[in-house]
């Protein structure tokens, strides 16, 4: 009587909820089409005398397309749904909660509560710190033994007592990141350098990001740190609005010329670049060449189709794939030569694999459709020159598809060019962030992606102790205050839960967690 769904990342999550959309849109038009196509066939076989069969293919669609309507109605009942959002006491994490339930908001999803977790009470003490050392300790051994992380330059990285946030904190976390020859070996080399950092969610991927690629812009290399999460946090980490889809500058504080730029993928305006690369001329090819056949009534039945539509709302998961592309196409112009260090700060694990391995699926899949369409076109243009005498010209959907498969082709390639392109994993000391990690390792030596280094981020100094807890509490106050003053945010259910000193991991310790935190 009771279903949870445990959903992935914010980006992904965003994906979940507007599915139904896209496979109703879609289904609409398959349907209409196969409608058009029965009707264009059942006038042919009536100029024959053949009687024509019920299409059972409509029925069945039709029958699809009702249970996909009902699952967009059940995300959007009030009665039965509702979305929990669930976030830790970080600016970072708030101003993506932020984020999160505007988009709620503007698809009618129900949403009325927040949960805050990890968030450390003034009655955690040294006691906290001394089970949270020994939790760490098991998760730093694995991460250490385990096959898949074997032979990987291993950084830990500290909880610090504040935010990153902003270029002076940066500054300071990457110095401690970034040190013991870490930074040479992977900096090392001639030419430009490609640096793509990935892992789970609420690692620590951005701050990360952000700090190497402020430690190569004090190098001197002009460095470009780009956001390809469609949960953007780049701009909140730098502390400047790096959205728009451009490179901006991000000016130091300290005075200076600082070579750092920062750009956030405009993920809207990549989906209206893939509509306008597959849907190109729309069906002008078909349409003529239907005229120009004559074929009278199923020229009628099919003329007014418009097969582009089919491909005007792109599925879910080509976002990542046409960001790379678009990444691509700006270094590629003589705009952009001049950076010479690009970091990728990415999604979170399952939208990078996806990341990694699109261009394989993308070049077949235009691939296909540019021989289709050259085919279409390549009739469409036979018979107009037969009647008209008149040369035929390129489709401009070929074209359009050629230069984007050109680019998958592009990316595809620096992905696994071990001269140019290191990807880093980042996790956390949790026995769950390290299994992760080794999952995605092995993913990505599958691949044949380059892989040499593993950030540990957010562990525990042995120092650690009463005045480390102190900064901390009052980092997180701030943030829940910011939850309590924000328009939207404050206006749901709040829920805190604690930071617990063992990692929640089994039924006694979920038990225990629920206890605390659904009370």
């Amino acid at each position: 009587s009771r279903i949870v769904f445990d959903t992935a990342p914010t980006g992904h999550t965003l994906r979940l909820l507007t599915l139904p959309d896209f496979v109703d849109a879609s289904l609409t038009k398959v349907i209409r089409l196969r409608k058009k196509l029965s009707g264009a066939a059942d006038a042919v076989r009536g100029l024959f005398g053949v009687a024509g069969n019920q299409d059972e293919v409509v029925a069945k669609l039709e029958k699809m397309q009702e249970r996909i309507r009902g699952v967009k109605a059940l995300f959007r009942d009030e009665s039965q749904t509702e979305f929990i959002i669930a976030t830790i006491p970080t600016q970072l994490g708030i101003n993506e909660s932020r984020r999160l339930l505007g988009t709620l908001r503007e698809e009618g999803i129900p949403c009325r509560r927040l949960i805050v977790n990890q968030v450390i009470t003034p009655s955690t003490g040294p006691a906290f710190l001394k089970l949270r050392l020994k939790d760490q300790a098991a998760a730093l051994q694995l991460l250490d033994s385990d096959p898949a992380l074997t032979g990987l330059n291993h950084v830990r990285a500290p909880l610090v007592d504040v935010e990153v946030r902003g270029l002076p904190a940066l500054q300071y976390f990457g110095s401690v990141v970034w040190k013991d020859g870490v930074f040479e070996k992977i900096n090392a080399g001639a030419g430009r350098k490609y640096f793509m950092l990935g892992g789970k969610g609420g690692v620590g991927k951005t701050s990360c990001s952000s700090s190497l690629a402020v430690r190569c812009a004090q190098e001197g290399h002009s460095t470009l740190v780009v956001s390809t999460d469609p949960a953007h946090s780049l701009s909140d980490s730098l502390d400047v609005d790096v959205s728009g889809g451009l490179p901006v500058k991000v000016e130091s504080p300290f005075g200076g010329d600082l070579p750092l730029f920062g750009m956030q993928i405009d993920l809207e305006q990549a989906r209206a670049e893939l509509r306008a690369a597959v849907a190109g001329g729309g069906t002008s090819g078909l349409n003529d060449f239907l005229d120009n056949l004559g074929l009278g009534m199923l020229a009628d039945q099919l003329k007014d189709l418009d097969l582009g539509q089919l491909m005007d709302t792109p599925p879910p998961g080509v976002d990542e794939a046409i960001a790379i592309s678009k990444v691509v196409q700006f270094l590629d112009s003589p705009d952009y030569a001049h950076f010479d260090r690009i970091i990728f700060d990415t999604a979170p694990t399952g939208h990078t694999l996806r990341l990694l391995t699109l261009p394989d699926f993308m070049d077949k899949g235009l691939g296909k459709m540019v021989m289709l369409r050259a085919k279409l076109g390549a009739a469409a243009g036979a018979v107009k020159n037969f009647f008209t005498g008149g040369k035929g010209e390129q489709d401009p959907a070929v074209k359009a598809m050629e230069a984007l498969r050109g680019r998958m082709d592009a990316a595809r390639s620096l992905f696994h060019d071990a001269t140019k392109t290191q990807f880093v994993i980042v996790t956390i000391p949790t026995l769950m962030a390290a299994a992760e990690s080794a999952r995605l390792a092995s993913s990505l030596r599958q691949e044949g992606i380059p892989l040499e280094t593993l950030i540990v981020n957010q562990v525990i100094r042995e120092e650690a102790g009463e005045k480390f807890l102190a900064a901390r509490i009052a980092d997180q106050q701030r943030a829940l205050q910011v939850v309590r003053d924000d328009p939207g945010l404050g206006q749901l259910q709040l829920i805190t839960g604690p930071l617990f000193d063992l990692e929640v991991r089994g039924v006694p310790a979920l038990q225990y967690f629920g206890s605390m935190v659904w009370k």
